[in-house]
């Protein structure tokens, strides 16, 4: 099959949902099918765009077509079926308008599309030939309790129905069905494809620090970590604790801390860097998220390295908790707790214990096996070519 994985952004560089379908592509080239990428580059200079991405061919939908029809019809559109925020059905007649030129050149037979950006997957939805398999990650704000415009709200169900196929966790699956959406009957409840390869650590200079690593996006708002940073004020000169990621910069800022630990903060950093750190870490944070259905990522990364694992829950039902319960290497610290000393104290113990242990890898393949690129990828070629 010829097969369009509709996703983004790529472009300067790979976001979140992409870096998981690159995880994915090698698998369907190996099945022997030929793979494309579509993606939005909205304000980049059509000319310095690259060719491929994750080693196939990308093409790239831009806003640079600045005729009547970008200028006047497309907006006076997307004001009347989006008045809330219309940017989402703006972007949606680029996208369909570059999609046609896109089948021209690649006639392609599926597409697979992933519901961040939400354009792209309301685009690859009114595709009206071949097969589509939406893979959901993130959870619509209608059953997470974010804000949702009118517009999203609207397309949802058509969207959700118009697919040959729904890929997504178990926790999205029933919010969804809570709130009364009828799902394909090909629905497949996997994780992310974060269970593969690990890097090697590297060679530690000396041994005298308890290294501790969160890596991700410090939403202040759904992902606050102060509840984290007043077991750090309590923590002594053996540890590092280094916050790598989208905002972790401002950390400081935001939230004064006084510690004896060693404070590292750094920027968003390329992929292949955070994978590194994680690598050469002693033990993961993982900060779950005050809203519900919506699982950190992060979480299944941090399970792939086989290192152990502090993960800090906010809700009794935190969907970290399906993997972490399993993890045989996990201590999970409810937030709820208000005794801050006795968490501090276990906190302590778990890392001195645990300094250097690893997971049985066997383990891990087996026990997350619903989390491997290769099992999803498969189940997903199975839906579409059944």
């Amino acid at each position: 099959m010829k097969l369009l994985f509709m996703t983004g952004p790529l472009y300067p560089k790979p976001g979140n949902n992409a870096n998981l379908i690159g995880k994915l592509i090698p698998h369907f080239l190996a099945a022997g099918h030929e793979v494309c990428l579509f993606s939005a580059a909205f304000g980049e200079n059509e000319n310095e765009l690259p060719l491929e991405c994750f080693g196939i061919p990308v093409h790239w939908a831009t806003d640079q077509k600045k005729d009547w029809k970008r200028k006047l019809l497309y907006p006076g559109i997307a004001k009347a079926i989006d008045p809330n925020g219309f940017s989402d059905a703006l972007q949606v007649q680029i996208l369909q308008r570059a999609l046609k030129d896109v089948r021209r050149r690649f006639p392609f037979d599926a597409v697979i599309s992933t519901s961040e950006p939400y354009p792209m997957a309301v685009t690859a939805s009114q595709i009206k030939e071949g097969k589509k398999a939406l893979y959901i990650m993130d959870p619509p704000a209608t059953v997470s309790k974010g804000t949702e415009t009118v517009f999203r709200r609207r397309i949802l169900p058509s969207m959700l129905e118009n697919q040959t196929v729904l890929i997504t966790t178990p926790f999205i699956r029933d919010a969804l069905l809570t709130h009364g959406y009828q799902l394909p009957s090909r629905t497949e409840t996997l994780g992310f494809p974060m269970i593969g390869q690990v890097r090697p650590e590297r060679k530690r200079l000396t041994e005298d620090k308890i290294r501790l690593l969160f890596c991700g996006w410090l939403y202040s708002d759904i992902r606050s970590p102060r509840y984290f940073l007043d077991i750090v004020s309590r923590l002594d000169e053996r540890f590092e604790v280094t916050f790598m990621g989208r905002e972790c910069e401002l950390l400081q800022e935001r939230f004064p801390i006084e510690t004896k630990a060693k404070l590292i903060t750094l920027p968003q950093q390329p992929y292949e860097t955070a994978l590194q750190a994680m690598a050469d870490a002693d033990i993961m944070i993982n900060i779950g998220n005050s809203v519900p259905v919506h699982m950190p990522s992060k979480t299944l990364e941090y399970i792939n390295t086989g290192k152990p694992m502090v993960n800090f829950y906010k809700m009794e039902d935190c969907p970290t908790l399906y993997y972490t319960k399993r993890y045989p290497l996990a201590l999970n610290l409810y937030e709820g707790n208000a005794d801050i000393d006795q968490a501090a104290k276990t906190f302590v113990q778990f890392c001195e214990e645990n300094k250097g242990k690893t997971v049985d890898r066997g383990y891990i393949l087996r026990e997350y096996a619903d989390c491997t690129p290769e099992y999803i990828a498969q189940k997903i070629l199975d839906c579409l070519e059944n």
